[in-house]
């Protein structure tokens, strides 16, 4: 084998892996950006986990770029903490903007 192949080999797993980690880095820079908009502390958040109890509705409509958060949030207005679900990204290439955040707060019942 030639010197170049392994390089070549090599060269895309080191572009996906970076690629990836660029967009979980992403993500997370979104998620503080809106906390901090919506005037809320981020206190824990946990990402995408097959195991997390995400709702069966959001299985069907989350595209596999799109990153789900678990979260536990000080609420500076009403002085509470809340727990809940944030989807970050857009549905079709999980594009990082503002405007692609939906929120599913535990404590807002059925009609969100």
């Amino acid at each position: 084998m030639s010197r170049p192949a392994p390089l070549l080999f090599l060269l895309p797993i080191a572009a996906a892996i970076w690629l990836s980690w660029r967009h979980y880095r992403n993500a997370r820079a979104l998620l503080q950006e809106w906390a901090a908009a919506n005037r809320l502390r981020i206190l824990h958040a946990t990402s995408n986990a097959f195991w997390q109890s995400v709702p069966l509705s959001m299985w069907f409509t989350t595209s596999k770029y799109q990153v789900v958060y678990r979260i536990s949030a000080y609420d500076e207005s009403t002085h509470r903490i809340r727990t809940g679900l944030v989807r970050l990204g857009t549905s079709i290439w999980g594009f990082m903007n503002p405007d692609a955040v939906e929120v599913f707060w535990d404590d807002a019942g059925p009609a969100n």
